[in-house]
């Protein structure tokens, strides 16, 4: 690679020409490029001795002109330096030249290019594994990371190794792999690195033997209940037990209730499959979380009294022990009112509930989602049906290009099927134990007014049961 200063060539109307950089290089095939960059000074070409390209001293701003040339050399020299070192690619060399960010470093690429080409998720996934890498490897937060520190193997060999002796599990050190793989063939296939990165064998942890899977009991819930000793111990039982009656929802997607479409008779009547919902029950549409940017279908649940009596004192629960922080949504058929992507305030909110599940119950919150598949599987719930429960994309080839999940006898099998599961779970009772408890952190005038709810609820419930 060369590059030099030359002259446009083309004078304005005060008759001066544009100084410019002009980059010439032969890439890997042969090809030549070149390239004019402008340097952004201007001159008349009279004054400017082109040997050594400075300013004649007779020049008016003789000064500034040289105080320019000389960063336009010097830019040259780092870009040349850099490029021989391999820290720079032929497109970050023109982007350093034009004046733009070059990023050198992961951290200026990943708070630039990566920030605005990804969902904010994302991006802080990506910037989370940075400071994971920085963390394990001991290197200071304000510290900017090179590309080529990021692809070392002897680095990320070293990092693993550290992070596996802070007890790190694999799975997640395998996962940071994954994303550091992404941003530096992102990097690649911009043009901001020579070579797309491959993840050499024997970085990877290997996969220990699949845990057994764990799913609680009705009994194991009770006796949780009974174990109760707090008000937060009450507000995890419910949560869990909310989980488990929306279908297995996690913790994002209970605080993404919020964003949830309420419907009770009012489904588009002219959308067949739609109308059948226009049954005189209440339901929620609810769209997962973690799937809501892929094929996955929409949750259309029914609500039956439980669940929004179980949001509702759940809520008034939460309103006296998050009192004054603006978290509490005012939507009657949510708990939660805040960004998702404030990773910080989400995972601060539910560390405690966390650990409140453990102790009082033994399990975590997401074995709520595989004690309903379990139930559901011990129902001899069919794939198709148990997948649509739980808002999976078809699994099979055949389900994903032939079979209809919008027709009538589908749906009326899947809302037979959750109230089956329901069932099975005690789901009515449970609820009515875990009621109790929570009552009891209640001033008077609030349980008056749940013991109104409840009777008015078991009554509307036993003219349903009657008709059914």
């Amino acid at each position: 690679m060369t590059i030099t200063l030359s002259f446009k060539k083309k004078l304005d109307r005060h008759n001066r020409d544009s100084i410019r950089y002009y980059v010439v290089h032969s890439d890997n095939s042969g090809e030549l490029k070149r390239n004019y960059i402008n340097t952004g000074i201007k001159v008349l070409v009279k004054d400017v001795d082109s040997r050594n390209w400075r300013v004649k001293a007779t020049a008016s701003s003789q000064k500034e002109l040289n105080v320019a040339l000389s960063k336009a050399k010097e830019n040259i020299d780092t870009a040349l330096t850099r490029f021989e070192i391999s820290q720079f690619t032929y497109e970050q060399v023109l982007a350093f030249l034009r004046g733009e960010v070059a990023y050198d470093s992961v951290d200026s690429y990943i708070d630039s290019v990566i920030k605005e080409s990804r969902s904010s998720a994302t991006y802080q996934d990506y910037k989370n594994t940075l400071n994971a890498f920085k963390h394990h490897l001991n290197i200071d937060k304000s510290t900017r990371v090179l590309f080529r520190e990021f692809s070392s193997y002897v680095l990320l060999d070293k990092f693993k190794r550290n992070a596996l002796n802070k007890g790190l599990a694999g799975t997640s050190i395998n996962s940071y792999f994954n994303k550091i793989r992404a941003v530096l063939n992102d990097a690649h296939d911009k043009g901001y690195i020579y070579e797309k990165f491959t993840l050499k064998r024997g970085l990877k942890v290997t996969a220990k033997p699949s845990k057994p899977i764990q799913s609680i009991t009705s009994e194991e819930f009770e006796e949780a209940i009974g174990k109760v000793s707090s008000i937060y111990d009450a507000q995890a039982l419910a949560l869990y037990l909310l989980m488990f009656g929306l279908r297995g929802m996690y913790l994002t997607d209970i605080t993404a209730l919020k964003d949830a479409e309420f419907k009770h008779d009012d489904f588009d009547k002219k959308d067949t499959y739609l109308n059948i919902f226009n049954d005189g029950h209440k339901y929620i549409i609810h769209r997962r979380v973690k799937t809501r940017n892929r094929m996955n279908d929409d949750l259309v649940i029914r609500l039956d009294s439980m669940i929004p009596l179980l949001i509702n004192i759940t809520k008034k629960l939460f309103r006296i022990t998050h009192k004054g922080r603006g978290l509490i949504s005012e939507n009657k058929l949510a708990l939660f009112d805040y960004d998702l992507n404030d990773t910080k305030l989400h995972k601060n909110l539910w560390d405690v509930y966390q650990k409140r599940i453990r102790k009082v119950l033994g399990f975590s919150f997401k074995t709520a989602r595989k004690t309903y598949n379990t139930f559901a599987t011990e129902l001899e719930v069919s794939n198709t049906i148990r997948d649509i429960l739980l808002g999976h994309a078809p699994q099979s080839i055949n389900e994903k290009h032939y079979t209809n999940r919008r027709t009538i006898t589908l749906s009326e099998k899947v809302q037979q099927s959750h109230t089956e599961i329901l069932e099975d779970f005690d789901f009515e009772n449970l609820s009515m134990m875990l009621y109790v408890k929570m009552m009891s952190y209640l001033s008077d005038k609030e349980k008056v007014i749940i013991l109104r709810m409840l009777d008015s609820e078991f009554k509307k419930l036993k003219v349903d049961k009657l008709n059914n």
